[in-house]
């Protein structure tokens, strides 16, 4: 466990690094990184209260460990954003002030605290300079952030999920000697005996291992898609009250100015209506990808709940089966109300956009033939 702990911290100052690498201005950078530095100076005084069985203790607790990873895949929805320069750094620098206190002996807790922070504060600018020195394409060290981060959730996922429950496995049991009336024959068929359920266990953990690693993106997922389901709400109530006036909705207005602007051309024209449906149709992507995924990762979440619910029950875990079905139900509600969001304003963007084009074409052959008559 502390072998992949430090495997962790390194992924978390790599990670630091490559952000802080594209941020485009210098000075930045040591200005966070002496934040950090102070912030593990003043650390300095809790870390010294804790024992190394209660660093241990956190390095197996499963409640603790599962929030280190919804707190990796938070920090990892945040990648596109150049100026974010992730926060994981901070207990990743403060389980290093911990080790540092327990393994260095006789010397003064305060001066190993300011030590540590004073290297934060020089070595990850460094770094991050080397980085853009080693990697002077912003894409490539683009990619780069985006394969460690991919490392670093999978990992945190993967050791918040090592204390699972395992699977009841199979017990393989010898044949009987009337079965083996030959030697070959019954060697055989003790390999097979054995070997097989073998197989079929690592085959079952490593499936029910990859469920459980799935469930926290999965609830994850739920959470933003029904936040953005409420925002979606909102906007298309206000496309709804700005229909109700005269002037119609602002992509209508947006397209009705450029085509007046312009002389009237048949291509023009077609152009415009070009236009205007694609960005209708992106417009509705978000209510149509809603209504898929909804139903999807709801009934993802069910599943993967079920498994650990039935074991609960075999074993006459009777509380903790009923909080597994909860997070069953949950699952399957969730999806479905964002489902029916989705459902719900892609029928009405649907039809609003289509009534906006055909007012555009019709807009259009009225602009056209008046400046025809205009002409003439």
């Amino acid at each position: 466990m502390a072998a992949v702990a430090d495997m962790l911290i390194l992924l978390i100052v790599l990670q630091t690094a490559l952000r802080l690498s594209q941020w485009p201005r210098l000075w930045p950078r040591p200005m966070f990184c002496t934040a950090v530095g102070i912030a593990v100076l003043l650390s300095t005084g809790y870390a010294t209260g804790l024992s190394k069985l209660q660093v241990e203790g956190w390095l197996h607790d499963t409640a603790i460990l599962q929030n280190i990873a919804i707190a990796c895949l938070l920090d990892a929805l945040l990648i596109r954003y150049r100026w974010y320069p992730g926060l994981l750094i901070l207990p990743a620098a403060f389980y290093v002030l911990c080790l540092l206190l327990f393994n260095i002996t006789g010397a003064d807790f305060n001066t190993i605290g300011l030590l540590l922070g004073v290297t934060v504060a020089l070595l990850l600018p460094l770094l991050a300079q080397g980085l853009r020195w080693l990697l002077p394409q912003c894409s490539d060290r683009s990619l780069l952030l985006l394969t460690v981060t991919i490392i670093l959730c999978l990992t945190c996922l993967i050791n918040a999920q090592s204390t699972a429950q395992p699977l009841v496995t199979c017990k393989a049991s010898m044949p009987s000697a009337h079965l083996a009336t030959d030697g070959m024959a019954a060697a055989n068929y003790s390999l097979f005996t054995l070997h097989l359920p073998l197989i079929m266990d690592y085959i079952s953990k490593a499936l029910f291992g990859i469920a459980n690693i799935l469930l926290i993106p999965d609830i994850l997922l739920l959470i933003i898609f029904f936040i953005r389901s409420l925002i979606l709400l909102f906007t298309t109530y206000l496309q709804y009250t700005a229909r109700r006036s005269d002037e119609g909705s602002s992509l209508y207005q947006k397209y009705r100015g450029l085509l007046h602007e312009h002389e009237p051309e048949e291509a023009y024209t077609d152009y415009l209506v070009a236009q205007m449906e694609a960005e209708a149709a992106k417009d509705v992507n978000l209510s149509r990808l809603l209504t898929k995924l909804g139903p999807v990762l709801g009934l993802i979440g069910t599943l993967i709940s079920m498994s650990p619910a039935l074991v609960g029950l075999s074993n006459g875990d009777i509380s903790g089966m009923a909080y597994n079905m909860q997070v069953v139900f949950s699952a399957t509600v969730v999806g479905l109300v964002i489902s029916i969001v989705g459902l719900f304003t892609q029928q009405l963007k649907s039809r609003w956009h289509q009534q906006d084009i055909s007012r555009l074409e019709y807009d259009a052959a009225q602009y056209m033939k008046e400046v025809k008559q205009e002409q003439l």
